[in-house]
């Protein structure tokens, strides 16, 4: 099943639903986050776990969920190196959204660059398609490497190019596409919030990105705040919001960081 299949297969719920269902998981979140010791951490083997509630999920444009998602993860960094996992997951039981879990390696090469290596594995739960099936025009897999540029004083422009360089990205003959993502942003702060804006676009058809031809598919804008709810405790939040030109479609997301 193709990437773009999976997300039209997506069943529309009621959006009352959503809200309310998003009300309350801020409120469980907030007292989770209050009460648990379990915060953002990093011992000495710089093991890092985070856990993000998010009101849905969009990704370069691209609109994976619309009902709230629970994302995991967790990373390993020893040195320049660091190694993890991530996923995503709709926290609304039965729903026929697609499902994600993410294997991830990344070296920093100069202090603003690196060079990443991501295995997606983009699924629907109620899909017979293994993990384990890696056979070619088969899999629920695409290999994505990507050059990613942090910005740097002199030059703060952010930069990354991403090509998927093996699994689910068949051109017209079967094929590897090597489909390939651009991206430009620039990020500062104003008033204690921190903003950031950016621009992508895929320079080539690809079923990977449901484009034909080149098109700019992601423009937004981000937000970032920390809102204080104890005299302890201040909320990471940030929201998003993504136009996708080529889609003609539009979303605003919001996310929050328990730990």
């Amino acid at each position: 099943m193709r990437f773009a299949e999976m997300v039209d297969d997506s069943e529309k719920w009621n959006i009352e639903l959503k809200r309310l269902l998003f009300l309350k998981l801020c409120t469980i979140v907030v007292f989770f986050a209050q009460n648990s010791k379990i915060y953002a951490r990093e011992d000495d083997d710089k093991i890092n776990l985070s856990l993000d509630v998010a009101s849905g999920f969009v990704w370069r444009g691209l609109v994976i969920n619309t009902l709230p998602v629970l994302q995991p993860s967790f990373s390993f960094s020893p040195g320049k190196f660091s190694m993890g996992a991530w996923a995503s997951t709709p926290l609304v039981s039965g729903s026929d959204q697609p499902q994600e879990l993410d294997l991830f390696a990344n070296y920093r090469l100069l202090p603003f660059l690196s060079i990443n290596i991501t295995d997606y594995y983009i699924y629907n739960a109620n899909s017979s398609n293994s993990y384990f099936n890696y056979h070619k025009n088969e899999t629920c897999h695409a290999l994505d490497l990507q050059l990613i540029y942090s910005g740097c004083d002199r030059f703060p422009i952010k930069a990354m190019i991403s090509t998927i360089i093996a699994g689910n990205d068949p051109n017209s003959r079967g094929n590897n596409n090597y489909s390939t993502y651009i991206e430009l942003g620039y990020e500062n702060s104003l008033k204690g919030v921190d903003w950031e804006v950016f621009a992508g676009m895929v320079p080539m058809s690809s079923s990977f990105y449901a484009i034909d031809g080149a098109h700019v598919i992601n423009l937004g804008l981000g937000l970032a705040k920390k809102i204080p709810v104890t005299e302890s405790y201040s909320l990471p939040l940030s929201m998003t919001f993504t136009i996708n030109p080529a889609a003609k479609s539009v979303f605003l997301s919001a996310i929050m960081t328990l730990f």
